[in-house]
């Protein structure tokens, strides 16, 4: 047969990241999340622009991600129990439908710190069934097919992440300040429902467990537990590293870059949007950038995302130091926030693989639910802690304080990075 025949020309064009099934759950994840995005940037407005206070912004915040700490690793143990395709088709639908309720009850009440933490607790339920349901269902498509095919998928799931998320800022300032709270709503509830319609045709086969009789839930869980702690003790210890990194990044993220832009620098909706945007667009770059690397991220390659993260915060906590304009602090928050976004790309496509990678596929849901909880266990706290840190302290000490931690982060990576290794 001619080397240049249709048939081998076919062969050689068919990738594993083209087929139906991955294109349908990347783009299905991609619209959820632009409805997601689109939701939080109109909450996060409106409870700053009514309370002006980052400690109610953080209270709700850590109150919202509660739920998601306790009932992950119960969503990882339904993920391994049933089609995972069925269960994101009834979660996305479920958040339409919650969305839609909590449009009318604002319509009716308007704002209400009441009805927005119930409606965030209730989306965060939900998230704590959907996120190990996808994480589990990545290695299920993928694995038969090698490492490095799983760490380019993840980077593909990584750069429609990003991409999803420019519009919401981008948009979602010019939308607040023109028309409010209510079309942003009605597009995450477009959003929610397009992407379930969407879901309804990925062709995945429920796990498989074998022959075995299903235990309880608890014992599932419990037997989760024991892998993790017992079996993988060295993934173990990446999740309380993720912890403890979670506790820095997403506390200064999800507090401190909107606080800081809205309330101590005193700029409008407009220009936090433009600025959030900005912010996207270079998670885009980071996540195109590493997965033209994917392959080649190992655990070894870990430490240094995590200097790159120490030194992006640096100059932020600097410049405030400085008797420069607001402008010029913006520009230069944003500006170094972008190297903070394509490092956290870097280690996000490090540690989840390899996290995935040394889990079989009946366990994956509970242990990427485990991943999830113990990761974000921190996540309140850090933004209950910088919540107040911003309300006490000088902007500039709350950052410096934060760059030095991330030092002493990439230190201890190092060690981690060498267990992996061994």
């Amino acid at each position: 047969m001619s080397p240049y025949s249709p048939h081998l020309q076919s062969q050689r064009l068919t990738s594993p990241l083209l087929s139906r099934d991955f294109i349908l759950l990347v783009a299905g994840q991609g619209i959820s999340l632009f409805g997601n995005l689109m939701l939080r940037f109109a909450m996060a407005m409106w409870v700053l622009d009514e309370t002006g206070s980052a400690t109610v912004f953080a209270s709700i915040l850590a109150i919202s991600v509660v739920p998601t700490i306790i009932l992950s690793p119960f969503g990882g143990v339904l993920a391994d129990r049933m089609n995972r395709r069925t269960i994101m088709v009834a979660l996305d639908a479920i958040s339409a439908a919650l969305v839609l309720a909590s449009a009318l009850v604002f319509a009716t009440i308007g704002f209400s710190l009441v009805a927005i933490g119930t409606m965030q607790v209730l989306l965060a339920i939900l998230g704590a069934f959907e996120t190990p349901t996808v994480q589990a269902a990545l290695p299920q498509m993928f694995r038969e097919h090698g490492q490095s095919t799983l760490r380019k998928a993840m980077a593909v799931v990584n750069q429609v992440q990003q991409l999803g998320s420019l519009l919401p800022s981008f948009l979602g300032g010019v939308l607040y300040s023109l028309t409010g709270i209510q079309p942003m709503m009605t597009i995450a509830i477009v959003s929610f429902a397009g992407a379930a319609t969407l879901e309804c045709f990925i062709r995945l086969a429920a796990p498989d467990r074998g022959t075995e009789e299903l235990p309880t839930p608890l014992e599932d869980l419990k037997a989760g537990i024991r892998f993790l702690i017992k079996d993988r003790p060295n993934v173990f210890a990446l999740l309380l590293f993720a912890a403890g990194l979670n506790f820095v990044i997403i506390g200064n993220a999800a507090v401190g870059f909107p606080y800081i832009i809205r309330t101590v620098l005193g700029f409008d909706a407009t220009v936090y949007g433009v600025a959030d945007g900005l912010v996207g667009v270079s998670g885009v770059i980071g996540a195109f950038v590493a997965g033209f690397f994917a392959a080649k991220l190992t655990m070894r390659k870990f430490p240094l995302s995590m200097v790159a993260l120490a030194l992006s915060l640096l100059p932020q906590g600097l410049v405030f130091l400085l008797p420069v304009s607001a402008w010029m602090k913006l520009i230069v928050l944003v500006g170094f926030t972008f190297g903070t976004m394509i490092a956290s790309c870097f280690s996000n496509l490090i540690a989840l693989p390899t996290i995935q990678l040394n889990t079989p596929d009946a366990m994956t849901g509970k242990v990427m639910a485990m991943v999830a909880a113990i990761s974000m266990c921190a996540q309140p706290l850090g933004q209950m802690a910088y919540g107040w840190a911003f309300d006490h302290m000088p902007v500039a000490a709350v950052l410096l304080i934060s760059a030095g931690l991330l030092g002493l982060g990439a230190l201890v990576s190092v060690r981690l990075a060498q267990r992996f290794a061994d």
